[in-house]
């Protein structure tokens, strides 16, 4: 276990810097673009996203499993060969589009950006090949690097190209740069393994795709489904409200899933090539125990911050970004339930593979997007954009409790321990937050409450690190890392 966890301090150590310098650009750039404006980036992004993830047919996570780098390469090359040949694909397809295809999405001007697709899915789909390869390899630290490369220039260049023009094409302009930087960086960690791509063959790629075939034929499907689920209510609160609407959601859901995002893809990359190896026989550990703990770990970070978000995140969010995105932040308090339940399902989510269980998590993926399109339809033809998220949410969080339990099962964990872990710590979550909720009850100045939402939150994870001495030894190692870097 130790290993596994210096391998997530890499990943989290090497992109905190650059997140919390994202975090605090975003008011700098909320306050250049206006919510139309992330409306419109928002639905380049959903549409790019769904393609990108269909790209590589879901071979990128075959790469972990050969017991042979030669064969793993192979992999790889399957996937560098699907990413281009559906990046191609997409650019002819968006060269036949009809003309009306702004009022299509009722979305004004968005047909000017739809040509930057093709470059965006090979950028993005290299990225995602890149990135298991180096995780195979255990490189960590190459793909903390990538973060961080992405991050900052993305952010830089989104607000560098407003000085030009203040479109949504400094907001999608910016999310190729970072996607360019961040693939240079990976590409520089790849070189050493030059020697073993060399070994690449034709026949040998023909082969290992048949032998995974499981994976465009079930989890390809399932990656579909789970990428269009999150990126349904930006067609359909498109279709329905507005852009504006659409951007309120996009900065609700960048803002909560940025810090989580650190956390859960860390620990969830990790998690599958650690899982992957003991499954193998090439590693060391108990699978049940490295589950328990991990699945601990997520819901003793996330819980705190999801009370707070429903406690102040409209003030959060007036604050931080201006009084003209304050519903974005009564968009987090609906969203943030079923947030949290994804920040704990996604990084053991890999076990489906583990477990060769594609075909379950395909049932659910198809499942839970058809809830999703019936919950914002039914939603969106009744009520407001809150009563719609509202119900987009609620089925999110009955969908997801199952999809945690029904993991943690295949994994030999008994439901009633994992509904122990979560209750226990939403306990705790509440009782430490009591003073905040009395101090919002008597005054509305927001550095009052702020600060004491800042002083509940030290005590809690004082409370957690004495709890959970591998979260304490977690934490040690996280500050003898950064002192060391400084």
């Amino acid at each position: 276990m130790s290993n596994f966890i210096t391998n997530v301090l890499k990943l989290i150590s090497g992109s905190v810097t650059a997140q919390v310098l994202s975090i605090l650009l975003i008011p700098i750039i909320t306050r250049i673009y206006n919510p139309d404006d992330f409306g419109i980036f928002q639905l380049f992004m959903s549409i790019s996203g769904i393609l990108v993830i269909v790209s590589t047919f879901s071979y990128q996570f075959a790469i972990m499993l050969p017991k042979t780098e030669e064969d793993a390469a192979n992999i790889t090359a399957v996937c560098a060969v699907l990413v281009t040949f559906t990046s191609l694909i997409t650019g002819v397809l968006i060269l036949l589009l009809p003309d009306n295809v702004d009022h299509i999405f009722n979305t004004p001007g968005i047909s000017r950006y739809l040509p930057l697709i093709p470059l965006i899915i090979f950028l993005n789909g290299m990225f995602f090949v890149q990135n298991y390869w180096l995780s195979r390899k255990t490189r960590f630290g190459v793909i903390a690097g990538s973060r961080v490369s992405n991050t900052l220039t993305s952010k830089a260049f989104q607000i560098g190209l407003a000085k030009w023009s203040v479109t949504p094409f400094g907001l999608v302009g910016g999310f190729i740069a970072g996607y360019i930087f961040a693939d240079i960086v990976m590409l520089r960690g790849i070189k050493k393994d030059i020697q073993v791509f060399k070994k690449i063959s034709i026949k040998r790629m023909k082969e290992m795709a048949i032998q995974y075939k499981k994976f465009p034929l079930f989890s390809s499907w399932s990656a579909i489904a789970n990428t269009i689920s999150p990126q349904v209510p930006a067609f359909l609160l498109a279709y329905f409200y507005s852009t504006s609407v659409v951007g309120y959601f996009s900065l609700a859901n960048q803002v909560v899933n940025m810090p989580m995002g650190i956390i859960g893809s860390a620990i969830g990359q990790v998690f599958f090539q650690k899982v992957s190896e003991v499954k193998n026989g090439n590693g060391t550990g108990d699978l049940k125990v490295i589950v328990e703990e991990v699945y601990k770990k997520l819901i003793s970070i996330g819980i705190f911050p999801m009370i707070l978000l429903i406690l102040i995140g409209e003030q959060i969010f007036t604050f931080a970004f201006g009084e003209g995105w304050h519903i974005s932040g009564t968009y987090v308090k609906i969203l943030v339930p079923w947030m949290f339940l994804v920040f704990l399902s996604s990084p053991i989510s890999t076990l489906y593979n583990v477990f060769e269980k594609q075909t379950v998590w395909l049932i659910f993926s198809i499942t839970l997007l058809g809830s999703r399109v019936v919950a914002l339809v039914i939603g969106g033809t009744y009520g407001s954009p809150e009563f719609a998220l509202a119900l987009y949410s609620f089925t999110g969080i009955v969908f997801w409790l199952w999809n945690n339990a029904y993991l943690l099962g295949l994994a030999g964990i008994s439901k009633r321990n994992s509904i122990e872990i979560l209750i226990k710590y939403t306990i705790i979550g509440f009782v430490v937050s009591i003073p905040l909720i009395l101090i919002k009850l008597i005054s509305t100045n927001f550095y009052i409450i702020i600060f004491a939402a800042v002083v509940m939150t030290v005590i809690y994870y004082a409370i957690t690190l004495h709890e959970d001495p591998m979260f304490k030894k977690m934490f040690s190692t996280f500050m003898v890392k950064v002192r060391n870097r400084n």
